[in-house]
C-alpha cells in the first residue's frame, strides 16, 4: 500500500510540474475554453525542460530510494542478531 502511495505521489508530482508549462497549459485552454493564450514568447523553457529532466528521471530516483530503504532494513536486520 505505501508503495502504491509513493508511486501515485511521484506521478502527482510529475502532472503538478507538466500543468506549469505554457505549452500544456495552452491545450489544456484549448480543451476547455476554446481560447489559446498566444503568448508568443518561450517563457516556459526551464518548466519544459524541469518536465523532461524529472520524468526522465524519476524511475530512476524512485528505484535508487527504495532500493537505499531495503538497504537500510537489511541492515538493521543484520545488526540484530
Amino acid at each position: 500500500m505505501m508503495l502504491m502511495m509513493v508511486i501515485f505521489s511521484v506521478m502527482s508530482a510529475g502532472l503538478f510540474y507538466a500543468a506549469r508549462v505554457p505549452v500544456i497549459q495552452d491545450e489544456i485552454n484549448v480543451i476547455f475554453s476554446g481560447k489559446t493564450g498566444d503568448s508568443g514568447e518561450d517563457v516556459g523553457r526551464v518548466a519544459h525542460l524541469t518536465f523532461i529532466l524529472f520524468t526522465f528521471t524519476s524511475p530512476l530516483l524512485l528505484a535508487s530510494a527504495l532500493s537505499m530503504i531495503m538497504l537500510f532494513f537489511r541492515w538493521l536486520d543484520r545488526r540484530q542478531f
